[in-house]
């Protein structure tokens, strides 16, 4: 990274950079080092610790690349391929950029709280007899989104759609053609992965090719 030139008062850049987020925080050190080197106030700019730990957290999921980490969820809770969703940020669309992502906030509070069906359904704003499904649709999520590797996560991906038309019961070419379509859909939402991570197809050939090995037992009867 090509490094800048300060010509600006050393307390300028410092209250300047206390105000950035950890990830940019990062990116203007990483820019500004060698002209900070000897700045006695470096100390005050950052916890390089933090910010080791802060990139460790997301290193997954590069949000200036492609969508956040909730929104994502957002998109598996709700039954929406990533691009699709992708399309409807930054527009004004407060469905997409706030309200699903809240309820994603929701869900996941609910899990780690223990909220019964009562509340969660108060919360959400729904008949509580729809709140298994919601938690069903918010835990696929989380297992399909935060898989380990883009190719875990086809693999998750693709099972749940396989094991949902099963389900209904491939009786009819329709039904058979609705399983190739979420196939399709899949392997939409792994080519944006990649996207976000700028990385290849090909790097995943050898882990698309192997037996998961993952228990999904948790799913089951659901």
């Amino acid at each position: 990274m090509t490094s800048v030139q300060l010509d600006i008062p050393e307390a300028q850049i410092v209250a300047s950079v206390q105000h950035l987020s950890p990830r940019a925080k990062q990116a203007v050190m990483q820019m500004l080092v060698p002209e900070l080197a000897e700045l006695a106030m470096l100390d005050d700019l950052t916890d390089l610790d933090d910010l080791a730990d802060y990139d460790e957290e997301y290193e997954f999921w590069d949000e200036e690349a492609g969508m956040t980490h909730q929104q994502l969820l957002a998109a598996e809770t709700f039954h929406y391929s990533y691009a699709n969703y992708a399309d409807h940020l930054g527009i004004g669309n407060i469905r997409f950029d706030q309200l699903m992502p809240d309820d994603v906030d929701t869900l996941e509070q609910a899990e780690q709280e223990g909220w019964d069906d009562a509340r969660l359904a108060e919360a959400l704003e729904v008949e509580e007899s729809q709140v298994p499904d919601w938690r069903e649709s918010y835990r696929r999520a989380k297992f399909v989104v935060d898989a380990p590797t883009p190719a875990e996560s086809f693999r998750r991906g693709v099972r749940f759609s396989v094991q949902d038309a099963l389900d209904e019961g491939l009786t009819s070419e329709k039904l058979v053609e609705r399983i190739v379509g979420q196939v399709c859909y899949r392997a939409a939402d792994l080519a944006y992965v990649l996207d976000m991570r700028d990385e290849r197809l090909g790097q995943y050939s050898s882990a698309l090719r192997e037996e998961s090995g993952v228990d999904y037992s948790a799913f089951e009867g659901n």
